[in-house]
Order: structure tokens, then C-alpha cells, then sequence
């Protein structure tokens, strides 16, 4: 199996709360094309517009990012997004936000079946915590195909831990353990009943 970029962001990416609006088979359709590398080329499932031509998706991570690229690969011609508009840190947006506010970067979709990388301004992407994106119309601006596709997105930067998340594995006493904490009356031989 080929390996993937070191610096993929897919293990810090909260899969199961990736979401996309107006997807159709539900929201939760959003997580479909976040994959791993090996993943990339594979064009049997697909997230893609249900109403229109518009889609919007939700990314959480469960880290600090500081994004360097992103990677898209879109549908065939005219099921291909025209444009991409990228939001840091937008978690509620929806269409009427996404359509009125200023992205934090905007991309012209380029024509590559194979996926194209999309270099991000560092600076503009630094310790977020979420990401937009937003593809308002696709190629053919609904003259011929009302249904936008995507295939893969994949995320490339630096990430470290969110401050005060608790890791997992710490383990914390709710209540004493006797067998833990030895009664020294008890070690003199003097009977003891725990008492309420």
C-alpha cells in the first residue's frame, strides 16, 4: 500500500462530525470523501449535490491545524465545482453566510480528473480548528447539469493538540478503592466495617 504525505492531516480530521449541506443521501454524505491517501482514487463513491448545483462542507478537527493545501478531486466535466471557497474557523456557516461573506480564500477549480493540490496563505490558516468548504455552482452554472460532484478532499499542514483536552487514556478515581487504601486499625487486628 502506498504511503501518504507525512504531513496529512486525515487523523486529526473528526470524521464522524464532517457534514455537507444540500448533499444528496443526507449530511452525514460529507464524510464520504474524506479518505486516506490510498483512498484517492477511488471514484465509487462520491459526495454530490441533491437540490442544486451548490454544496457546502463542514470539516472539524479534533486538533489545532495550521493548513498548508488542500486537495481536491472533482467530478467530470460539467458535474465539476467552478469554484471553491475556503472559510477557517466557520463551523455554523451556511449558504446564505457562504454566499455573502468573504472566504477566507477562493480558488478557481481547475480541469484535472486526478485531483489537484491548492496551496493556502499559512498565515490564514493557522491553528483552526475548522474548515468551510463552499462550491456554489459547478462548471456548467446549471445549463446542463444541476448535480456538483466531488470525489476526494484531502488536507495537508501541521497540527498539535488542543490545549486543556484530556487525553483518553488518563484515568481518574471516582471513589476509593479499600483493597487501595490499607486501614492501619484494620493491620492491628482490630475489626472494621465501613460504616455510611
Amino acid at each position: 500500500m502506498e504511503a501518504g504525505p507525512a504531513d496529512s492531516l486525515y487523523t486529526v480530521v473528526d470524521t464522524e462530525h464532517v457534514v455537507a449541506l444540500n448533499a444528496a443521501g443526507g449530511a452525514e454524505q460529507g464524510r464520504v470523501v474524506i479518505k486516506d491517501w490510498a483512498g484517492r482514487e477511488d471514484e465509487t463513491i462520491w459526495l454530490e449535490s441533491e437540490l442544486d448545483d451548490s454544496l457546502l462542507l463542514h470539516i472539524p478537527f479534533t486538533a489545532s491545524v495550521s493548513l498548508r493545501s488542500v486537495t481536491l478531486k472533482a467530478g467530470q466535466a460539467g458535474f465539476r465545482p467552478a469554484e471553491m471557497r475556503v472559510f477557517a474557523n466557520a463551523p455554523g456557516l451556511d449558504f446564505s453566510d457562504a454566499e455573502s461573506r468573504e472566504p477566507t480564500q477562493h480558488f478557481e477549480v481547475v480541469d484535472v480528473r486526478e485531483g489537484a493540490e491548492y496551496q493556502v496563505k499559512a498565515a490564514k490558516f493557522a491553528s483552526i480548528t475548522s474548515l468551510a468548504l463552499f462550491f456554489p455552482h459547478n462548471e456548467s452554472e446549471g445549463e446542463d447539469e444541476e448535480t456538483t460532484r466531488v470525489y476526494y478532499v484531502g488536507l495537508r499542514g501541521s497540527w498539535k493538540p488542543l490545549p486543556n483536552k484530556l487525553d483518553g487514556s488518563v484515568v481518574y478515581e471516582s471513589a476509593p478503592r479499600p483493597v487501595d487504601h490499607k486501614n492501619r486499625i484494620g493491620d492491628m487486628g482490630t475489626a472494621s466495617r465501613p460504616g455510611f
